[in-house]
């Protein structure tokens, strides 16, 4: 389904990107890659400038500068266990970031076809589903301050973003209704996947 090819999830918060990802990396065997873990891990671990620059974005609810989340993603997609395709979980969150993405992965030496998968769901479903429905995330950011904020950084120059990523030479941009139960959310997924 997706041989020597990347697959990157984005969509707002709570559009089950994770959830989706991790289906897909299993059922193909590709290298599940997360952004948020790697971030996460570097705001725990690393001392330095760049730690202190994860811990300021989950401080602020933001995002990393396009140019640091990169220079992380060349280290990552450098790897040999990327090297015939990976999942993405998230990414392309700004501009700048989403512009200078196919140069990162040059730099990473990975020459491979990309798919965007856009997931999307209404405003209203991200804060029920992270910060106060029934069956909530309710993680530590996830409050309706931090959700409304990942939100707004989120949606600001989508369609300049959208724009960029259907220039890439040979990129598939799919954009899926992620607001059915998981299952059917992913069936599509595959089903788009297939037939690009």
């Amino acid at each position: 389904m997706v041989e020597r090819e990347i697959v990157i999830f984005i969509g707002p918060e709570g559009s089950g990107k994770t959830t989706h990802a991790c289906l897909l990396a299993e059922e193909t065997g590709k290298p599940y890659v997360t952004t948020g873990d790697i971030i996460r891990d570097l705001a725990q671990k690393d001392p330095g400038p760049l730690g202190d620059e994860c811990r300021e974005m989950f401080a602020s609810h933001g995002y990393l500068d396009g140019a640091t989340l990169l220079k992380i993603l060349v280290h990552r997609f450098g790897q040999d266990d990327v090297a015939s395709g990976l999942v993405l979980d998230g990414g392309l969150r700004t501009l700048e970031e989403t512009v200078d993405f196919t140069s990162m992965l040059a730099e990473a030496g990975l020459d491979l076809p990309v798919a965007v998968v856009h997931l999307r769901i209404p405003g209203w479903m991200s804060f029920e589903r992270l910060a106060f429905g029934e069956v909530a995330r309710k993680r530590k950011d996830d409050t309706i301050e931090g959700v409304l904020s990942r939100l707004s950084k989120y949606y600001h120059q989508l369609g300049k973003r959208a724009a960029v990523i259907e220039s890439w030479s040979g990129c598939k941009l799919v954009h899926i209704d992620a607001t059915a139960p998981v299952e059917a959310v992913y069936a599509e997924v595959v089903g788009r996947l297939q037939f690009l």
